[in-house]
């Protein structure tokens, strides 16, 4: 989190945001065009930025065309919530269309190969994102970058690279729209990130439905061959592992590879996961907040208490418990448990033990790096995130209940 703010229980969206983005938005309120994003505008916005000597997919305009019915269906967005879903969704357009481009002009990056991957898996708000920094310290680990995930084509030959200056200008307007979003995760351009804008860019992922609360496409999404993303999410790593090779092992995290274990597993049939775990009454409140201010970055109208009834009676749940059992199947030299108090408690401990768990060396060099790491995270103050489960209209006695046989397995 942020080492400058503290985020208090979310109550209403209107009330997270600063005066001149509230300001905006009341305008927009009075002037409000009311007209829906459509898949053809996006499209076409797209070529005209320059990649119109490129079709988009067949998978990513069934997908783009889903989401934005659910958009226009289910939610009604503020000025600044347009302008950004708009201009997003534009971006992302462009950035498919290059990919493919890219893919398609350079069929030799299919042949590249990709480092055993390891894949940290868990509900989000379990210590993934501290777990995925921690282990990118090892020299021998190949990440993403979210510069590199944000757009992974490199400009022609002999013109600037700027990737990384652009998403840094939007991270910075995010900040100035919801400073208490960026607080609750905060993103930097090279720092290692999720490996969810991947998703994004071929508009297949429950990132949408986490942002926007997008029910019909998040419907549509889960009866999809969850397989025709993670091999297009595949051909992505390809493309950036091409222009930049590196690495003895490529560590990724994004928490919605916990809903689709099953197809990851497949496409990645080399793949090691190691599970985050947090004691549910703790993570789901702390996931209701995350989504809360996601979604006022776009609406006013999130409301706490439906959106603890959508989470904890969601897909989120059913997640982990199809990922227990798929774990029972998997060999203990292939995938491991972490406690989030044990992470906590005992950093390098933790990644000494997922190591011997999963027959990794952990060198002298990784430990050193590590432990600046965790001596630097240690000296930051960090802002207080105060949620609660009642506070979104969820008991933790019924969350314990749901969850008992779950606790009582990890011991949390």
């Amino acid at each position: 989190m942020s080492a400058e703010i503290d985020i208090p229980q979310f109550r209403d969206a209107a009330s997270s945001h600063p005066f001149l983005i509230r300001a905006l938005n009341r305008v927009g309120g009075v002037f409000s065009s009311g007209r829906a994003l459509t898949a053809e505008v996006v499209w076409d916005a797209a070529r005209k930025a320059g990649a119109g000597d490129c079709e988009p997919t067949s998978e990513a305009q069934e997908a783009l065309a889903h989401l934005l019915e659910s958009l226009a269906e289910n939610v009604r967005m503020t000025l600044v919530g347009r302008y950004s879903a708009k201009d997003d969704t534009i971006r992302l357009a462009k950035t498919h269309l290059r990919i493919h481009r890219a893919l398609r002009e350079m069929p030799e990056v299919a042949d590249t190969p990709l480092p055993p991957p390891v894949f940290i898996v868990g509900w989000p708000r379990t210590g993934t994102t501290f777990l995925h920094q921690l282990l990118a310290q090892d020299p021998v680990h190949r990440t993403i970058p979210y510069w590199e995930s944000f757009d992974p084509v490199p400009p022609q030959p002999g013109r600037p690279d700027k990737r990384i200056e652009k998403l840094d200008e939007m991270l910075k307007l995010l900040s100035r729209i919801e400073p208490r979003y960026d607080a609750i995760h905060p993103m930097t351009a090279e720092a290692p990130e999720e490996c969810v804008a991947l998703f994004m860019n071929e508009f297949r992922t429950l990132q949408f439905d986490f942002q926007y609360r997008v029910p019909e496409y998040a419907r549509w999404l889960l009866s999809q061959d969850a397989r025709t993303a993670y091999r297009l999410h595949r051909k992505q790593l390809e493309l950036i592992q091409f222009h930049r090779p590196s690495g003895e092992r490529l560590v990724l995290k994004d928490p919605t590879h916990l809903v689709h274990l099953a197809a990851l597993l497949e496409v990645y049939p080399d793949a090691k996961i190691v599970f985050t775990h947090r004691d549910p009454a703790v993570a789901l409140s702390s996931i209701c907040s995350l989504v809360a201010y996601t979604r006022a970055l776009f609406t006013d109208e999130v409301d706490p208490q439906s959106v603890g009834s959508e989470i904890l009676s969601g897909y989120w749940p059913k997640a982990m418990d199809d990922a227990r059992e798929l774990k029972k199947k998997m060999s203990n030299d292939r995938a491991v448990d972490v406690r989030h108090a044990d992470l906590q408690r005992d950093p390098l401990g933790t990644v000494e033990r997922i190591y011997a768990s999963l027959g990794f060396a952990f060198s002298p060099e990784a430990r050193a790096a590590m432990r600046r790491f965790v001596d630097q995270r240690q000296a930051a103050r960090i802002g207080k995130h105060v949620h609660s489960l009642e506070g979104f209209g969820l008991r933790t006695d019924a969350v314990r209940e749901r969850f008992a046989s779950y606790c009582a397995e990890l011991e949390i």
